[in-house]
């Protein structure tokens, strides 16, 4: 009997720690929801994703696709010139055609990803976020629509929760690229995240704009000062 009760003690203290635990994290979360220096709720058109996702490509992958274009081309021309020393070197010939697919599929792979990638997220265009920046991090997550929370509590089920991604400014994969009418966020090769410039105030671009600038060097690029220049 004595360890039956004791068990339920047991059983009750640790529902109890649980739900102080979430009440204490709910705080939290809410106090520094109060106290984030800049706080923007966003959508994203698939129009901007496209764009980001080109710069994305530009940053990461065209530079190896112009060296591997260059090296087959090099070879695709030694193949050439064996082809007109011997037409009927059908070696020279399969070679050729060899190279000739390699660099054509070297450029039509991105565009095939791209055009993948934006079919899926089309569906994605009407959730919205919020981003949240701190001294020394940001935070970006995604809104649950209230009708699929609703819809999870009729029919007694807990409401999904996605946590937000939080990211240290001073993480060596973060690089950002502002251009004119958006923010890219890269998290080194993995992840890309928007931030359109329509969604928030003149003071609120400057001031994110002078924070990547200070907390990331080189890392920050900002395209409208080039196209100022040129």
């Amino acid at each position: 009997m004595n360890k039956e009760i004791k068990t339920k003690n047991s059983t009750i203290d640790e529902q109890l720690s649980e739900l102080n635990s979430q009440i204490i994290e709910e705080m939290n979360e809410k106090f520094e929801e109060v106290n984030a220096n800049l706080y923007v709720t966003y959508d994203i058109k698939n129009t901007e994703e496209e764009e980001a996702f080109i710069a994305f490509q530009k940053k990461f992958i065209l530079k190896s696709n112009i060296l591997k274009t260059i090296a087959f081309a090099i070879l695709a021309i030694l193949f050439v010139y064996q082809v007109i020393q011997k037409p009927e070197n059908f070696a020279s010939w399969l070679c050729l055609v060899v190279c000739l697919a390699v660099i054509f599929i070297v450029w039509y792979n991105p565009i095939k990803i791209r055009k993948t990638l934006m079919q899926s997220l089309k569906p994605l265009e009407d959730d919205r976020y919020i981003f949240k920046l701190y001294d020394n991090r940001f935070s970006i997550e995604t809104i649950i629509p209230q009708e699929e929370v609703e819809q999870a509590v009729k029919e007694g089920e807990e409401p999904t929760r996605i946590p937000p991604r939080v990211v240290s400014l001073s993480d060596t994969g973060l690089s950002v690229l502002e251009k004119e009418n958006m923010f890219i966020i890269f998290l080194k090769k993995e992840s890309i995240y928007v931030l359109p410039k329509r969604c928030m105030h003149s003071d609120e671009i400057k001031q994110l704009s002078e924070v990547f600038s200070q907390n990331l060097g080189d890392d920050f690029e900002k395209e409208i000062l080039k196209k100022n220049i040129d």
